[in-house]
């Protein structure tokens, strides 16, 4: 196994015209920064990076214990002050990087390169296109408007950048697309290299890592910077592209519907997180509806300046002049007559659209009750623009803003309320435990609680009332199903009506939820059954063992009637969410992802038989190991069926700020799983028969996944393994990091599983073992071949013409070029304990065993040859990651030397390691 070929040298990769541009871009960044080092500290430190980097470029072309002990020779001579700088250095080196590279694929979208792997046929012109060319049988309109796409933006704690940094990200990259783009003179140029220096020079003085604990509201303000100053910009260009698309593909019947609205986790997810209180979760609300009013009246003031249209040159409608009567009666008119001439009838709309959007937070009877009299308004205005020789005006003035009003609401983001499942049946014992008599509901057998609990739910009697003496912790559990309603009364219908129910395994905890719903008086009961109900019921299947259980528990639902009654009253919608997270962290990598394909065919089949539509939430991270990788690819390989119109999917930490800090990209990431979704809904309902792949494939592979899961949990709950990752990770420095408002682990113990499967991935990527991307593959194919269950041309066939494995294979491709074993082995010998040695041998075994695997399936001489562009990139960052994982192994050993003692300043160093690694790998959990 030791002659596997696993990367290039870095002298051979091939560096490919078309990237010409890119390198170009960061060697004149690097430049600039080299002459800021200077600027700042002198040439000692810029002395320092270049001299490590000489010997970490030869350490990746030629491995050699001479080059390591050197490496390790200069780090030693360091002072923490000084690696300290050495480390940021490297760290703004990667951010620098990191903004080119987004640069470089804007660069890329516009010239319409479809090579590009985040690009090859994920474009929306394509997919119309295609059902164009079946026009005959497909009725585009009504198609798409079955399209129900639902990005939910969540807090957790995966991104290491501070939002002050991500600002300066984002002018650097605004500065070299100013600079790529716009044609300049010598002077523009010089003056935008001069305000590129002045930016980096802001990012040296400026602390990259936080020194206090980040809040739920500095969470909150972060998600609305994304909401206000990307999405809410972009949607409108969404909407004129998808236009113009249908319009070019012959599809364009009126304008397009709404396919994409927002939701958001941000103050509202409360799973283990004792900071998010009802009170913060009504505050987030409000912030949520004040923000998106104030952007709607900015933009009135804007149409206000455009729209001069009068009268006295042109008509306009008689639905408008009667809506403006109607306005006139309602409102005070004195100060419109004042400023607006007459004719100008548009202007007079747009003055009592803006005094009605202004009453909103003043609880004015005249302001508008929901978003819909808003858009009533706006779509009149729309109408008599078309009416009236104004169809330009009205679809590139007036129609982005019905679509911002569409998309957002008086709400901005749905916000979702998770909670875990333990608190839920927690309260639920109480309740009934103080108003019926059933002393420990929870001892009970599964079939005995659903029958209290359908008994209890189907009774109009209260349980509980304003005399009940409850716990805190109950009441606290009942006001969060309250807020839904207060939600949909206060702000809108649209605010939120998802609540999750996180590590949900039975039946009963379904039915838990339900119960203090209708106590809330979100379900209101008549007869036997639910005559209303504003809340939708989400249950999350997390582990292997629940994912595996699912459907069952599912069926059993849509098999009782009080349950199909509460169905009944949400339109005969299930929303389902199934944890990419828990799961790897419970399974492994293959396990992971094949019970999650097999749950979500397995939920598709009993939701068919019961004639439930259902709609799966993907609780996807940002790493592989988490359910990450490209969404377009990602939305394709699920099972037929699984996404017919509808689909949720979280975007978590980095993530977020890598596909929406730049607006080319934001619209370009909404295009491709718009693309993704319309393309997979298509196949779904016109090529159900022939889409899927064979029961033979499942068979193997259900064979596979076990084998591998044996693999990983043997690693897992081997008694030397929980030793060995607290010391060959730096877990222990991630727990200090100041990167979320929730706590890292669920109870405070040291055990895995009540580990967060956040930082759990996050250590592991920072050692560069990633066991959480790959451990157990390799060992459960090679067993299939050796055990003649499959061969490699087997796998080879699957691999081109499943789509499922072939995702999880080039993704696992990916993870494995990043893992580094010479790095992972300098981690592993930070253990004391005697058998980590053997853990770490095993792991590295395990990784030569898959990397064998993968490139015998793909037939690839080496690691992602089918994407060399990928492959120069990923590999030419080694030589700048390498040193800042030396450092971080050498202050790890002083940090750990003395744990008495919390040195702060070394403690700061590795925090600084951290985010350099996170930056340099573009992932952190």
């Amino acid at each position: 196994m030791c002659a596997v070929k696993i990367k290039p040298p870095l002298k051979e990769l091939d560096a490919g015209e078309e990237n010409a541009p890119l390198r170009k871009m960061v060697k004149e960044l690097g430049i600039i920064l080299g002459e800021v080092l200077i600027d700042q500290e002198g040439r000692e430190i810029y002395d320092y990076v270049e001299r490590l980097r000489s010997l970490t470029k030869e350490l990746n072309n030629e491995p050699s214990p001479a080059v390591t002990d050197s490496i390790k020779e200069v780090i030693n001579s360091l002072s923490v002050e000084q690696a300290y700088k050495v480390v940021r250095a490297f760290s703004i080196y990667f951010i620098l990087v990191n903004a080119a590279d987004e640069v470089s694929k804007i660069r890329k979208l516009r010239a319409g390169n479809e090579a590009e792997g985040y690009l090859r046929g994920s474009k929306i012109d394509t997919i119309l296109s295609e059902i164009s060319s079946k026009s005959k049988t497909v009725d585009a309109g009504a198609f798409l408007k079955n399209i129900e796409i639902t990005p939910v933006f969540t807090a957790h704690p995966t991104e290491a950048t501070r939002q002050t940094i991500l600002r300066k990200i984002l002018r650097i990259s605004e500065l070299l697309t100013e600079r790529e783009f716009n044609t300049q003179s010598p002077f523009e140029i010089n003056q935008i290299n001069r305000k590129l220096k002045a930016e980096i020079t802001l990012l040296w003085q400026t602390n990259e890592i936080r020194f206090h604990k980040i809040t739920i509201q500095d969470e909150v303000q972060r998600g609305l910077f994304f909401f206000k100053d990307v999405l809410y910009p972009v949607i409108g260009r969404f909407y004129s592209k998808i236009n113009y698309h249908l319009k070019e593909a012959g599809l364009k019947k009126g304008i397009s519907p709404v396919l994409i609205r927002f939701g958001s986790w941000i103050g509202g997810d409360r799973d283990g997180h004792p900071f998010v209180t009802p009170k913060i979760t009504r505050e987030t609300l409000l912030q949520n509806r004040d923000q998106i009013i104030r952007l709607y009246k900015a933009e009135l003031d804007t149409l206000y300046i455009y729209l001069s249209s009068s009268v006295h040159q042109t008509s306009a409608s008689p639905a408008l002049k009667e809506s403006i009567a109607r306005d006139q009666k309602l409102l005070d008119v004195s100060e419109a007559s004042r400023f607006t001439d007459p004719g100008e009838v548009y202007r007079h709309k747009l003055f009592f659209i803006y005094s009605k959007l202004n009453g909103i937070d003043k609880n004015d009877p005249a302001a508008y009750k929901n978003e819909d009299e808003l858009i009533d308004d706006l779509e009149i205005i729309y109408d008599s623009l078309l009416e009236n020789k104004g169809r330009e005006i009205a679809e590139t003035i007036v129609l982005p803003l019905i679509y911002k009003v569409k998309t957002f609401g008086f709400y901005f983001a749905k916000l979702d309320i998770r909670q875990n499942s333990a608190l839920i049946r927690a309260a639920v014992e109480e309740i009934l435990d103080k108003s019926c008599g059933i002393r420990k509901f929870s001892s009970f057998e599964e079939f005995e609680k659903n029958r209290i609990l359908l008994n209890e739910i189907s009774s109009p009697r209260p349980l509980v009332n304003q005399f009940s003496s409850l716990s805190q912790k109950t009441l606290q559990i009942m006001e969060e199903f309250s807020l839904i309603k207060w939600a949909d009364e206060t702000i809108s219908v649209w605010a939120g009506k998802d609540y999750i129910i996180s590590n949900c395994s039975r039946v009963s905890d379904v039915l838990s939820a339900m119960l203090i719903a209708k106590e809330t008086g979100l379900v209101k009961i008549e007869g036997n059954g639910v005559a209303s109900s504003v809340i939708n019921i989400l249950p999350l299947f997390e582990t292997i063992s629940d994912l595996r259980e699912c459907h069952d528990i599912m069926d059993e639902l849509y098999s009782t009637p009080l349950y199909r009654s509460q169905l009944n009253a949400r339109g005969n919608i299930q929303k389902i969410m199934i944890g990419y997270s828990d799961s790897n962290k419970d399974g492994g990598y293959l396990t992971s992802n094949f019970e999650l394909i097999e749950a979500q065919k397995n939920l598709r089949d009993v939701s068919e038989k019961a004639g439930i539509e259902m709609i799966i939430f993907h609780g996807r991270g940002g790493s592989i190991s988490r359910g990450g990788g490209p969404v377009y690819d990602s939305i394709l390989a699920k099972p037929v069926g699984t996404v017919n119109g509808k689909i949720k999917i979280t975007e978590q930490g980095e993530m977020i700020s890598s596909k929406y800090l730049m607006p080319d990209l934001a619209l370009s990431n909404l295009e491709m799983i718009t693309s993704a979704v319309i393309s997979a809904s298509y196949n779904s309902r016109f090529s159900r028969k022939t889409g899927g792949a064979p029961a033979e494939y499942y068979k193997l592979f259900s064979g596979l996944s076990q084998s591998a899961f044996e693999k990983y949990r043997s690693l897992v709950t081997d008694d030397d393994f929980i030793g060995y990752f607290r010391e060959a990770t730096p877990i222990d420095i991630i727990e200090q990091l100041e990167i979320g408002s929730r706590p890292s682990a669920r109870k405070k113990t040291k055990e895995i599983s009540d580990l967060r499967a956040i930082p759990w991935v996050f250590s592991w990527n920072q050692n560069m073992q990633t066991i959480s991307g790959w451990y157990g593959f390799g060992t459960a194919i090679h067993n299939a071949v050796n055990e003649n269950i499959t061969t490699w041309e087997k796998l080879k066939e699957i691999y081109r013409s499943w789509k499922f494995f072939k995702v999880l294979t080039d993704n696992l491709e990916m993870i494995l070029i990043k893992t580094n074993m010479t790095i992972g082995e300098e981690y592993a010998a930070l253990c004391s304990s005697p058998g980590s040695a053997r853990i770490f041998s095993g792991i590295k075994e395990e990784y030569l065993l898959t990397v064998s695997a993968v490139l015998k399936i793909t037939g690839h001489k080496y690691l992602l040859d089918s994407d060399k562009a990928l492959q120069r990139t990923i590999l030419l960052r080694n030589p700048y990651l390498d040193p800042i994982s030396f450092i971080q192994l050498r202050f790890i050993r002083e940090y750990r030397s003395n744990p008495e003692k919390k040195d702060e300043q070394i403690l700061t160093l590795l925090r600084s390691t951290v985010n350099g690694i996170s930056a340099g790998i573009r992932n952190t959990g």
